[in-house]
């Protein structure tokens, strides 16, 4: 009997379970993305970055040791301060355009879960927690600039999540050719919806409070998303694409359990309000290691 050929299918329960897990993978990445684009913007500006707090209800922290003592009101902290959403932003643009080729279905949902978590969380949410104290808003109080400024971060994002969507599409398109308006929000609503809603529920119980600036800066990414999904048909990927394979689905779930090992060391709640983080190399006088944060030293350290 002649091989049969299988074409990849989102809708599918493999498909649909690959995309969870990816979603799942790109919510530390993302996060981990934000806290190392704020090290290399202290790096940047001359300080040490020693380690990293990726809390699970607050904006991504590296630790990091200031040449200065006023370092943060500096114009060479400008890296420090938007760091965190500049590289989880140029994750969410980059991602898209730079993954076209992938030739299997598992690689281009990791990129597509990625992206989007990138925007959505890393971008959007996550500064918008305790916005008043968010990374954007003291650099812009340092800059004397309206703190109403900040909200461009989840314009930016907005912004980015137009091809993802279009490329999860463009991938359903692939076995589904034509793709009702009613197929492609459902696509959409079991792609790319559960994880940033679960990830806000989970902080919002966390911090036993409602943030109402965070709800609105993960609910605009979602509404562009729908919108595009109810507009937008892109065209199918013209390139093969295989299905999901078991030996896949092996290494994605055991990358994920890898990074959640790391998101857990790195930014799980304690006690007393308290946020777990990890250290590698030994503070200065002055670092910006907060009260809050409980840092697992290196054994370097000790």
């Amino acid at each position: 009997m002649p091989p049969v050929h299988r074409l990849p299918d989102l809708m599918t329960p493999m498909g649909l379970l690959t995309s969870t897990l990816a979603a799942a993978l790109g919510l530390p990445l993302s996060l981990f993305a934000a806290a190392a684009g704020q090290g290399m913007g202290a790096l940047r500006g001359g300080g040490g970055w020693i380690g990293l707090c990726v809390g699970w209800d607050r904006q991504a922290w590296a630790l990091v040791n200031q040449p200065v003592l006023n370092f943060a009101s500096l114009p060479s902290a400008t890296g420090y301060w938007l760091g965190s959403s500049i590289a989880p932003l140029l994750v969410a643009a980059l991602a898209i355009p730079l993954s076209l080729r992938l030739r299997s279905l598992t690689t281009q949902l990791v990129v597509v879960q990625w992206a989007w978590m990138a925007a959505v969380i890393g971008v959007s949410y996550q500064a918008a927690l305790a916005l008043q104290r968010s990374q954007i808003v003291r650099w812009l109080e340092f800059r004397g600039l309206p703190p109403e400024l900040g909200w461009a971060g989840v314009v930016l994002a907005a912004v980015a999540v137009v091809p993802i969507v279009l490329r999860l599409i463009a991938i359903a398109r692939i076995t589904r050719y034509h793709l009702s308006r009613a197929r492609r929000l459902t696509l959409v609503g079991l792609h790319l919806l559960p994880a940033p809603l679960a990830w806000a529920a989970t902080t919002t119980m966390i911090r036993d409070a409602i943030e109402v600036a965070a709800i609105v800066a993960v609910g605009i990414p979602i509404l562009v998303v729908l919108a595009v999904a109810w507009i937008g048909y892109p065209a199918p990927l013209t390139h093969p694409v295989k299905p999901v394979r078991a030996s896949a689905l092996a290494y994605l779930s055991l990358i994920l359990v890898l990074a959640w090992s790391g998101f857990w060391i790195a930014g799980r709640p304690l006690p007393e309000g308290r946020v777990a983080a990890v250290q590698w190399g030994r503070e200065s006088s002055y670092n910006n290691i907060h009260p809050w944060m409980e840092p697992l030293r290196a054994p370097w350290l000790e």
